[in-house]
């Protein structure tokens, strides 16, 4: 999200998560043998070569994203990279023990992002995914509840969600630029957003404000993009970004 006071700048781009650790009743659970290693392995290579888990492969970048309340809401951050790289060291004891942080992957996602945003409703698409694989390597073993208090939206997560969908790197790109707009520019932006996506725009306390970037249409982002670059011209050369290693 964006805040503005005023004059000042802003706090860029709500994307990716918090929650609380999973805990279930340790008893009867089942032991990493190395059939269920095979299988485990099998699930998460499922989960990691879907074209639709880029966001969840790796650590979520929040510095990139200027996510500064990231930490505040996530207390037990989790990727599905982490989640093989630990499988690798051996820190998991049981099949329940993975797949309960796999669904802490989907809870933090859900717990930080707007339910509806297109990254919300990957999250859940992700997790009906989920489940669908462990009933085909793990029929025996019942799912993990999500930790999350909010209403799955009705057939979320379907093809429809992905031509609204904002790429990860066009965030971090659009946050590059934005940053070096004057206060007039920053203002004219803040006003389109506000005539053409309204639920986007909240007044959080007198003269400050907020913008739900995860609220923001495809249509309205495009538009703001062009009018970011236009402002800037075609000097302007955004920061590389630094490519994501997959664990």
């Amino acid at each position: 999200f964006f805040f503005f006071k005023q004059k000042t700048a802003y706090e860029m781009l709500r994307s990716l998560v918090g929650s609380e650790m999973c805990i279930r009743d340790r008893s009867n659970r089942t032991p990493l043998g190395k059939e269920e290693l095979k299988k485990v392995n099998s699930l998460i290579g499922n989960l990691m070569e879907d074209d639709d888990s880029f966001e969840f492969r790796q650590p979520v970048d929040v510095d990139a994203l200027g996510l500064t309340d990231y930490f505040d809401i996530v207390k037990n951050p989790m990727d599905l990279g982490t989640i093989k790289k630990n499988l690798r060291a051996n820190k998991y004891k049981s099949v329940e023990d993975i797949l309960e942080m796999i669904q802490l992957v989907w809870d933090n996602c859900k717990t930080y992002n707007k339910e509806g945003s297109w990254i919300y409703n990957l999250a859940i698409k992700l997790e009906k995914s989920t489940k669908k694989l462990m009933k085909t390597y793990f029929p025996q073993i019942n799912p993990p509840r999500s930790k999350v208090n909010k209403e799955e939206a009705e057939e979320s997560g379907n093809d429809n969600d992905e031509s609204n969908r904002i790429p990860h790197q066009e965030k971090i790109k659009f946050s590059q630029k934005v940053k070096n707009l004057s206060q007039e520019q920053l203002g004219e932006m803040v006003r389109i957003i506000q005539e053409d996506c309204p639920q986007a725009f909240k007044e959080v306390e007198k003269d400050k404000y907020q913008i739900l970037v995860d609220n923001i249409n495809k249509e309205t982002f495009d538009n703001i993009t062009s009018f970011v670059s236009s402002c800037l011209g075609n000097d302007f050369v955004s920061e590389p970004i630094k490519k994501l290693k997959h664990a």
